[in-house]
């Protein structure tokens, strides 16, 4: 089997969770000796990552909408092409109609009516067109990371006859636990979609409480207001960022829109309670969007009940143990045997 993976980026250009999905159904598809390529924006001069090859185009990933003919010419002689909303998707669904091999699509975002909020009424709209546009047409198949991302994409439009769920995984034995200490985490990117602004208010209705903020973003400059015990520690290497997972008892992530939240099964394996918008299956607290007094009354509730908040991160150390990378990859594969059966 030979398969062209597109994408707006490629490790080592590593901006989020679609990256890391993308980087690890890579390496798992290489392991299985399937033949994989990736097309993505970048250096040129960057031809492969851990040996995987890679063809980088040097334009800005909005342009990927129009990359059309480098999609088609690189996925001559593949079976298949696995792309990923958003900008890599639409040209490469017209590449694979052109070649007549079949196209999956990974959602890896999907905002809706929540991009008003993100970007404007205007951008927002705009945002939102180009989003069911990008996603309205003939894929082969559209994998979606949780359930509450799947309804999302019903709601545009899109047939569940062509939707099929598969939860990213995770490096189970890379997270550990250390003694908690007393400290509330955030990691992700600065920006409005992550819900940034409203767990600095939150903080600075609880200035008892430190708060530790992992991440970079263009929203960091926009963040008007920023409490004395927040402490922002911006981009942390991998092994930083292990121990802040060990040490935190509480992760919050008070998101606006998600589709799945990778960070959040993180903070699982590494014995936190989870504070979240995000309907994840988690110990800790699920709380309404935008819904500051839920969000103070949450940390605040388990950072009074120490036992209670420990409890909740052993648990979630446990439920954590079900994501699985080599399940996502396997199950991947049969979506693609399940395609090019179809066509044959």
């Amino acid at each position: 089997m030979k398969i062209l993976i597109t994408n707006e980026y490629f490790a080592p250009d590593l901006y989020g969770g679609a990256e890391n999905v993308v980087l690890e159904l890579a390496r798992g598809l290489r392991l299985r000796k399937i033949d994989v390529t990736v097309l993505t924006t970048g250096n040129p001069k960057v031809k492969e990552f851990e040996g995987i090859p890679s063809i980088r185009l040097p334009i800005h990933r909005y342009f990927m909408n129009l990359a059309v003919p480098w999609i088609y010419k690189h996925a001559k002689g593949v079976d298949l092409i696995q792309t990923n909303n958003y900008n890599a998707c639409f040209p490469s669904l017209i590449a694979g109609k052109m070649l007549g091999i079949p196209v999956i699509c990974i959602v890896h975002a999907l905002w809706r009516d929540k991009w008003t909020e993100i970007r404007g009424f205007t951008r927002g709209n705009i945002s939102r067109l180009i989003e069911r546009f990008q996603l309205l047409h003939g894929y082969n198949k559209f994998i979606f990371l949780s359930d509450f991302s799947r309804n999302e994409g019903l709601k545009i439009g899109i047939l569940e006859q062509l939707t099929q769920i598969i939860p990213p995984g995770m490096k189970y034995e890379e997270y550990r636990t250390a003694t908690k200490e007393n400290f509330v985490l955030f990691v992700g990117r600065l920006s409005k979609q992550k819900g940034i602004d409203y767990l600095m208010q939150v903080a600075g209705q609880l200035p008892d409480i430190e708060f530790k903020v992992v991440g970079t973003g263009k929203g960091e400059a926009k963040i008007q207001y920023i409490p004395k015990n927040v402490e922002f520690l911006g981009y942390v290497s991998h092994d930083e960022l292990l121990d802040l997972y060990a040490r935190a008892p509480i992760f919050c992530l008070p998101s606006i829109a998600e589709t799945f939240g990778l960070v959040i099964i993180e903070a699982m394996a590494s014995g936190c309670a989870v504070v979240s918008t995000v309907p994840l299956d988690y110990e800790g607290r699920r709380i309404d969007i935008r819904n500051v007094d839920q969000l103070r009354e949450a940390i605040r509730f388990l950072f009074d009940n120490r036992n209670i908040c420990l409890e909740m991160g052993k648990a979630n150390r446990d439920k954590a143990k079900e994501y699985n990378w080599d399940n996502f990859v396997d199950s991947m594969v049969r979506v693609y045997e399940e395609a090019l059966g179809g066509i044959k």
